[in-house]
C-alpha cells in the first residue's frame, strides 16, 4: 500500500508540474499600418498631425518621441484626446505597429510607399493628401495584395485620370460645408466688414474650403468682402505671416486659412497684432495649441482626417476594408466647427442662426458651392 501510495503521488506531482507549464496563450502578432505624410510633414499643426493621431494615439495608443520611435500613451492622455464630438464613436485602440514615412518632397512618395509594401510588409499603406493621388494610384496597381487608403482624393493613373481599384479606398469630405458654417460665423463677427482667406495651393479641398467660406460670410454679412490669396505652399511660416499682415493692412479684422503649415505663420501675425483680430483655424480644433494663437482663435473648421484614418486601420484590423470612395460630412460628423471663442463675439441669437444654418445643410434645405466662381451668383439661404 504504501509502494501504491508513493507512485499515485508521484504521478500526481508530474501531471501537476506539466499542467503548471501549459504555454503561455500567443498574442496576435501587430498589424503593420504604413503613413506616407504629405510635403507639410509631422509637426504641421493640421492636416498631417491629424492623419498620424488617428493612426499612433488612437489606433496603436502611443505618442511619437522626438527623435524616433514611441512610448505607450496612458489611459487619461488617449481619452482627452478624442474630442467631444467623437467621443460617441467608439474608438479605442487596436492591435497595430505604426510605420511612418515622411515626404519632403513630391519625389519622395512613391519611394515610401515601395518601402513600407517591400520592405516593412505593411497590411495598409496610408497617403495623407490630394498631392498622393498619383502615387498611390501607381503603386496600388503595381501592389494589389496590399491595402491603401488615400486621403482627400481619389487614387489617379500617370494621366491624371480617375482609377477605380479594389484595394484601394479614399475618404473625401464636404469640406464646403464647415468652410460655410466658419464663414458664417466670420460674418457676424467682423467689425470692418472685410474678413481674409489664405489658401495654400489651389486643390480641390482648398478651393472647397474656400467657396463655403465665401458663400458663408454671404450668408449672414452680404456687405461684407472676402480678401483672397493663395500663397502656394504648404510649409512656409514666413509666407503665411507675410500674407496675413497684408491682409490686415487691407481692413480684414478675422483671417481664416486652409494652408497647412503655412497657415501657422497666421496665427504669427494676429499674436503679435492682438486685437481686435481673430484668426480660424483649419481641419483641426487650433484653439486648444498653446504653441499657436488660442486667446485669438474665434472658431475653426473641423475636418476629421483623424477619425478617417482610424476608421479605415479598423476596417483592416476587423477584415471589413472595402475599396471605394467615403465622403464624411456634417451629418456623420466629419466635418464641423469648433466653439473656441464664438461664445465671446457672437450673440446667442447668432449663434442660434449658425446652428439653424449647420441643421439646414444637415437636411439638405440648401446645398453648399463647392467652386469659388460659383458663389457670386449662389443665393443664399433667407429664413434662419
Amino acid at each position: 500500500m504504501k509502494k501504491l501510495l508513493v507512485a499515485v503521488l508521484v504521478v500526481g506531482f508530474i501531471v501537476s508540474l506539466f499542467a503548471g507549464c501549459k504555454p503561455a496563450a500567443q498574442q496576435p502578432a501587430k498589424i503593420k499600418i504604413g503613413l506616407v505624410t504629405d510635403v507639410g510633414g509631422r509637426g504641421d499643426r493640421s492636416f498631417n498631425d491629424s492623419a498620424l493621431r488617428g493612426l499612433e494615439t488612437w489606433a496603436a495608443k502611443v505618442e511619437y518621441v522626438q527623435g524616433g520611435g514611441y512610448k505607450a500613451l496612458s489611459d487619461e492622455a488617449f481619452n482627452a484626446s478624442i474630442p467631444d464630438d467623437l467621443k460617441d464613436k467608439g474608438i479605442t485602440p487596436l492591435n497595430v505597429e505604426p510605420i511612418v514615412l515622411e515626404s519632403k518632397a513630391k519625389e519622395d512618395y512613391i519611394p515610401n510607399i515601395q518601402a513600407l509594401v517591400e520592405q516593412e510588409h505593411c497590411d495598409l499603406v496610408i497617403g495623407v493628401g490630394f498631392m498622393l493621388a498619383g502615387a498611390i494610384g501607381e503603386s496600388a496597381k503595381k501592389y494589389p495584395d496590399t491595402k491603401f487608403m488615400l486621403i482627400d482624393s481619389t487614387p489617379v493613373d500617370e494621366n491624371g485620370n480617375t482609377v477605380d481599384l479594389p484595394n484601394v479606398v479614399s475618404y473625401l469630405f464636404a469640406e464646403q460645408e464647415c468652410g460655410f458654417l466658419v464663414g458664417a460665423i466670420a460674418g457676424y463677427a467682423t467689425k470692418t466688414n472685410k474678413v481674409g482667406y489664405i489658401g495654400g495651393m489651389a486643390i480641390p479641398p482648398v478651393l472647397r474650403y474656400e467657396a463655403g467660406y465665401r458663400a458663408g460670410v454671404k450668408t449672414t454679412n452680404p456687405n461684407a468682402t472676402v480678401i483672397g490669396q493663395y500663397t502656394n505652399s504648404f510649409v512656409d511660416a514666413s509666407l503665411g505671416k507675410s500674407t496675413a499682415v497684408s491682409q490686415m493692412a487691407l481692413g480684414a479684422d478675422v483671417l481664416f486659412h486652409a494652408a497647412g503649415a503655412t497657415g501657422n505663420g497666421m496665427f504669427q501675425a494676429i499674436c503679435e497684432k492682438g486685437a481686435p483680430y481673430w484668426g480660424i483655424g483649419v481641419d483641426v480644433d487650433m484653439g486648444l495649441d498653446p504653441n499657436l494663437c488660442p486667446d485669438r482663435t474665434l472658431t475653426s473648421a473641423l475636418k476629421h482626417v483623424d477619425y478617417a484614418t482610424y476608421e479605415a486601420i479598423k476596417s483592416v484590423v476587423d477584415g471589413t476594408f472595402k475599396g471605394g470612395v467615403i465622403t464624411l460630412t456634417l451629418k456623420d460628423g466629419g466635418v464641423g466647427y469648433a466653439p473656441d471663442h464664438v461664445k465671446d463675439v457672437l450673440t446667442a441669437d447668432q449663434i442660434s442662426k449658425i446652428e439653424s444654418l449647420k441643421t439646414m445643410i444637415i437636411n439638405g434645405t440648401f446645398t453648399v458651392p463647392t467652386d469659388p466662381n460659383e458663389v457670386e451668383t449662389w443665393t443664399p439661404p433667407t429664413n434662419f
